[in-house]
């Protein structure tokens, strides 16, 4: 998954709420904005990393909405 740490914070992107089964619609209803827009280290002239709080995530996903809206998974992802 992808995980980062900034400001003494832990997050995870877009792309690492996607592994973990979230749907855009999911991430815009439950979580609403990103937590903090960073830059990409992998690639520094890409868009803004959407990055949310680990803790906000997990509490969603601990919420009945979110087991019920969730995508399935995807094979070949290991969660972290």
């Amino acid at each position: 998954m992808e995980r980062y740490e900034e400001d003494g914070r832990r997050y995870v992107s877009l792309a690492g709420l996607r592994m973990r089964g979230w749907t855009g619609a999911l991430v815009r209803r439950l979580l609403g904005p990103p937590d903090r827009l960073s830059i990409d280290p992998r690639a520094r002239a890409a868009p803004s990393l959407r990055l949310y709080r680990v803790e906000r995530v997990e509490a969603a996903e601990r919420g009945e909405e979110f087991r019920k809206g969730r995508a399935p998974k995807s094979h070949g992802h290991e969660e972290s």
